[in-house]
């Protein structure tokens, strides 16, 4: 297994290596598929409301005919149908297709049967996504207006509480409350008429706050889903012709040449992953790095985000002008640590006085607004694990004030039979795995939570040496994926398990079969867009974590590698 190991780990390097364009950003390959059907269906009705479509919304509307499946649903590559996706999608070709579109008919028509078997809307565990839903059935003319709820416009008139309530999606819900107001004018009473134009101009002034830091783009943190919701309800609300018209123009700019519209680009979190994992194998010299720390310090966001009230030094997922995330923060302030020079990189000194900054008061980590109510984007343990780690890689020891209360969060937030969340990824291996590497570093292996914690891994791994999302299926463990696998092995060499014992070897075998010729690993959807409505997987990150797994194992099986960059 030990030549086996070594061969895997210099092969997932060059193989990523290879990934690395010349800005920097490890991105995937050219032929991987990163259509999306749900950004597709959402920049067709923002540019259908607009009327801002063209020959390329023709393209759009032929593409997600043609990427509808046998059973009569959408989702991206790898991902089961999805009810979010899917009825997105039919409203999509029901208000943006021409009627003589060939087949939309009966795509519509399939995509409904399939929906109902899913469940509809009400099978979605985040109620907003089903009432987002709803309000594409509106638009599509499947419902009455009157049938939605009322948005609280009047919500943005206290912007600290309305912040710390949608965090992220403040924009969004500015942007369609708007837009509601404005179609629902004439049936409103005097009072509710008052009340919303007290309201309004907070209300349109997140929206152009959050439109001029991008420069007046058009584009929302370079995400197609994030533009064509913000388009839709400024749109509606006619208040921000400027923003339209520059929103629909970036769309537009963005569709593929096969008219479709992809995930988001994630050049950091992409670049992160594959960072980690290089530094692990022993990769800290090599000049290849360089120039991804300086695209590093380049995304790394200068000035605060005033809709947000959330101070500068922090990264997101994106762009120049991504959104802030705390994750990424977290796991970047690592990074750029561990290379030459790390200590004195003034970038790091930002990203942890953020993170300081942004530590909710009760210790944990949300993920860009502090003290965020919980869920997507509340407080999270993997996230606040990671944190963890950047405060103690910086120097922090174990007594340090705000290492203390979130040792003690996340001591908290353990669930009954030892596991953790991540609200960003699929299951509870990835949040297992990632606090119990803190607990180890903190608190000691020894401590009750992390055996807890070690112990809920084990019992899960399945009979061919893999971890799947953790949750039981008929009495079994869930079998096996690459993300979770390298999560979970990582975890157990963190807290002292021997790179010899049956767990371990079984996990290293199941990663290295799973290893293509070229080097690198395939992706499963375990990568939440929308908690539990949108996923996604990705290959750059699953050979990231697969990576950096099998280089912990062989430098905890023969000691750190020699000269290999």
């Amino acid at each position: 297994m030990t030549g086996r190991i070594d061969a895997a780990v210099t092969a997932g390097a060059e193989a990523l290596f290879a990934r690395r364009r010349p800005d920097g950003v490890f991105a995937p390959d050219a032929a991987e598929d990163r259509f999306s059907p749900a950004n597709t269906a959402l920049a067709l009705i923002a540019l259908h409301l607009a009327r801002a479509t063209g020959p390329d919304t023709a393209h759009g509307v032929d593409r997600l005919i043609e990427a509808q499946r046998d059973s009569g649903g959408w989702a991206m590559r790898g991902v089961p149908d999805e009810v979010l996706t899917t009825a997105v999608v039919t409203d999509a070709l029901d208000l943006a297709a021409p009627r003589d579109a060939a087949g939309a008919t009966h795509a519509v028509r399939a995509g409904r049967r399939r929906l109902a078997e899913l469940g509809g809307p009400e099978a979605l565990p985040e109620p907003v996504m089903a009432g987002l839903i709803r309000q594409f059935d509106v638009l599509a003319g499947r419902l009455d207006e009157s049938a939605l709820p009322r948005l609280p416009l009047e919500a943005l008139l206290l912007r600290g509480p309305a912040r710390r309530q949608l965090s992220l999606r403040l924009p969004i819900l500015a942007s369609m409350a708007l837009g509601q107001a404005t179609v629902r004018r004439r049936t409103q009473g005097l009072v509710r008429r008052r009340l919303n134009a007290l309201a309004r101009p907070a209300a349109l002034a997140v929206v152009r706050e959050a439109y001029e830091r991008e420069g007046g783009c058009g584009a929302f943190s370079t995400d197609p889903w994030l533009t064509g919701l913000i388009c839709v309800g400024t749109t509606r609300s006619g208040l921000a012709p400027d923003i339209v018209r520059a929103a629909t123009a970036w769309l537009r700019s963005a569709a593929g040449a096969d008219g479709g519209w992809e995930l988001m680009p994630l050049d950091v979190t992409w670049s992160s992953f594959a960072a980690s994992a290089l530094l692990e194998a022993g990769y800290a010299q090599d000049p290849r790095l360089t120039p991804t720390r300086a695209m590093f310090h380049e995304r790394q966001q200068n000035t605060p985000f005033a809709a947000l009230a959330c101070p500068p030094g922090y990264w997101g997922f994106s762009s120049a002008h991504s959104w802030p995330m705390a994750l990424e923060t977290a796991e970047i302030s690592s990074v750029l640590l561990r290379l030459p020079g790390g200590g004195d990189d003034p970038h790091v000194r930002r990203g942890i006085d953020w993170l300081t900054r942004m530590q909710d008061a009760a210790g944990s980590w949300s993920l860009a607004v502090r003290n965020s109510k919980p869920g997507g984007f509340g407080p999270c343990p993997q996230m606040t694990a990671k944190a963890v780690r950047a405060l103690l890689d910086h120097g922090a020891g174990a007594d340090d004030r705000r290492v203390v209360k979130a040792v003690r969060w996340l001591i908290s937030r353990q669930r009954a039979d030892g596991s953790y969340e991540a609200l960003w990824y699929r299951g509870r291996t990835a949040g297992t795995a990632v606090v119990l590497e803190t607990l180890c570093r903190t608190v000691g292996a020894a401590h009750p939570a992390a055996a807890r914690a070690g112990a809920w891994l084990l019992r899960t791994q399945a009979d061919d040496g893999s971890w799947g999302d953790g949750e039981p299926t008929d009495g079994e463990a869930a079998g096996g994926t690459v993300e979770d696998t390298a999560w979970a092995l990582y975890g157990l060499l963190a807290a002292g398990h021997d790179p010899g014992s049956r767990p371990v070897t079984a996990a290293a075998r199941y990663l290295t079969d799973a290893q293509r010729p070229d080097g690198g690993w395939a992706g499963s959807p375990v990568n939440e867009y929308i908690r539990f409505c949108y996923r996604y997987a990705d290959d750059t990150i699953a050979s990231g974590l697969a990576l950096r797994a099998l280089a912990k194992l062989r430098t905890a099986s023969l000691g750190p590698a020699e000269g290999t960059a």
